[in-house]
């Protein structure tokens, strides 16, 4: 990524000099998360509460990341910026007035060509939640406008059908005209959404179950052979994660892959120049602590077995992955505990 020896330069890239605020500066260096040899690793932020997704600005690269409990979407370009804060917190899990946990609030940071960011407002109950979109730094009130959001879509109505929300693992299709993005609510359908960028209609696009696909909770989206890739968590701690390759036009799965040994699958990027392989996080999921998770290569070949390399198995709660321009892969990482700022965001480099 390029460095920038002024403010003056970032913030006018921002587009938005006079509100870009500094953050405090995150202590850096290698880390040691199991890495098969040959890969390295680094944190490249940390001090993060519930990093959850990490993206690149168009115009250089800069790394963008949402952490999601501290409310804010943040850039790291030699020194680290908060772009937008103020963002709704809720708890993702209450199991009594004194319990509650997974505080989360932006849940993804997508770019636009235009340096526009689309951000996945997640602070908000189920029903209530938007996709907002953004241009330059400020407040997260001050949206160039927001999506519609989307109620409950049981027929007849469920009283645990609060509407869909927990939007994550967005993409952008090639015209840039659509974000498909997975979410969370009614989980007798299992939605993932479509947002039309221009018009900024939030719609339901197709239902998991009603497509044969039972296992819940999809976390990312890929545009692949003109169909949209989507890893599907399943329950936490269980080993019942799925791909699923969705043909748009029919609305039906066209291919499917188990993944032995990834018990909580929740990111997946694709390797350059490799046709087929991925990199999948998982996130080894546990409602009370952070476990070790691993990172593991994965070939998805149709009509046949996934095939599944470990590549590091001592990450603390991986959640989202992308490489960036500099051909590293970004991984953002729950940290030692979540709900304080243990999280942070490692970079791999050598995945080739």
């Amino acid at each position: 990524m390029r460095a920038f020896t002024s403010l003056l330069a970032l913030c006018l890239l921002a587009g938005c000099a006079s509100q870009e605020r500094r953050a405090e500066m995150p202590d850096h260096g290698p880390i040691d998360i199991g890495l098969k040899q040959g890969l390295k690793a680094e944190i490249v932020s940390d001090h993060l509460g519930n990093p959850t997704h990490v993206s690149f600005r168009p115009s250089d690269g800069a790394l963008t990341i949402c952490a999601s409990a501290d409310g804010n979407v943040i850039m790291v370009d030699g020194k680290t910026w908060i772009v937008r804060d103020g963002f709704d917190l809720e708890y993702w899990k209450k199991i009594s007035p004194t319990e509650n946990f997974y505080h989360i609030g932006p849940l993804f940071a997508l770019w636009l060509p235009d340096n526009t960011i689309a951000v996945g407002d997640g602070g908000k109950p189920d029903g209530k939640e938007v996709v907002a979109f953004y241009k330059g730094a400020g407040k997260a009130a001050d949206a160039l406008g927001v999506t519609n959001a989307i109620g409950p879509t049981s027929e007849p109505a469920v009283e645990t059908d609060k509407g869909e929300g927990n939007f994550v693992g967005p993409v952008l299709s090639k015209d840039g005209n659509t974000i498909y993005v997975c979410s969370h609510g009614n989980d007798a359908k299992t939605w993932l959404m479509a947002v039309d960028v221009k018009t900024r209609k939030l719609t339901t696009l197709l239902s998991s179950d009603e497509g044969g696909v039972s296992t819940n909770a999809p976390m990312q989206c890929l545009l692949v052979r003109d169909h949209l890739m989507v890893v599907y968590n399943g329950a936490g701690g269980k080993d019942d994660g799925l791909v699923v390759e969705w043909d748009l036009a029919t609305k039906k799965p066209v291919n499917q892959w188990k993944l032995p040994g990834l018990l909580d699958p929740m990111g997946m990027a694709a390797i350059a120049g490799k046709t087929d392989e991925y990199v999948i996080t998982d996130n080894n999921w546990d409602l009370r602590s952070v476990k070790d998770g691993k990172l593991a290569r994965v070939k998805l070949v149709p009509g046949k077995d996934a095939v599944i390399e470990v590549i590091a198995d001592k990450v603390k709660g991986p959640v989202h992955c992308a490489f960036g321009p500099d051909k590293r892969l970004y991984v953002a990482c729950l940290g030692s505990m979540y709900d304080q700022d243990k999280g942070m965001v490692i970079a791999i480099e050598g995945i080739k």
